[in-house]
């Protein structure tokens, strides 16, 4: 199998994240530079028809998209150590917060990315970010006492939502945007993601 990736963006980061988390490393690596424009070549259109990133090529030739997708199919393959949940309880909790993190934290941050400092070269857009940014602290506020009683969002160690909330991070500090503060869990969680391999290997 292959991932097709880009070393910056959030997608592809959690993907990678993830796959460090689990101890994979027999996955082929190919770079799609979306600072040039690769990802809108014929050929990474054959792999994804809207130019996105990550896809993972299947060994038959086939093309998995979308981040929780390819995560879900990994964690199928590789069921150990498991980072979605043992019991249908346990992984519902786990999809629920790897959610909250996407939806609620790493879209508001690449919104905000994108609007105002934006490495594709987007235009600003300071009502955009306004508005992505300033949707993300209740969900940082619901997270940030889920981590009172867990190290990671996973409890005792890392779980697919820990994976997507640090690539949201990663993404943020890289565009210089303020991010929301004031939330000290999630301060001390992130000095305990930054100082795992996953992270540091990035």
């Amino acid at each position: 199998m292959k991932l097709y990736y880009f070393p910056i963006a959030p997608n592809p980061t959690r993907v990678r994240i993830y796959l460090a988390e689990k101890g994979i490393d027999d996955l082929e690596m190919e770079l799609v530079s979306l600072i040039e424009g690769a990802q809108k070549s014929d050929a990474h259109l054959v792999r994804h028809p809207l130019g996105k990133l990550p896809v993972l090529e299947l060994a038959d030739g086939s093309f998995l998209t979308e981040s929780p997708v390819i995560i879900e199919y990994l964690e199928e393959l590789y069921p150990d150590p498991s980072m979605i949940g043992t019991t249908p309880e346990e992984r519902a909790k786990t999809r629920e917060l790897d959610r909250l993190a996407d939806v609620g934290v790493l879209i508001g941050f690449a919104r905000t990315v994108h609007a105002t400092n934006s490495p594709l070269g987007l235009a600003p857009a300071p009502e955009v970010a306004a508005d992505a940014i300033g949707r993300v602290p209740d969900v940082l506020a619901i997270l940030d006492r889920h981590l009172e009683s867990n190290t990671f969002l996973g409890g005792d160690r890392p779980c697919i939502a820990d994976c997507t909330l640090r690539a949201a991070y990663g993404f943020a500090e890289f565009g210089k945007i303020e991010v929301p503060t004031g939330f000290s869990q999630i301060d001390r969680w992130r000095q305990a993601m930054d100082a795992r391999p996953s992270v540091q290997n990035l």
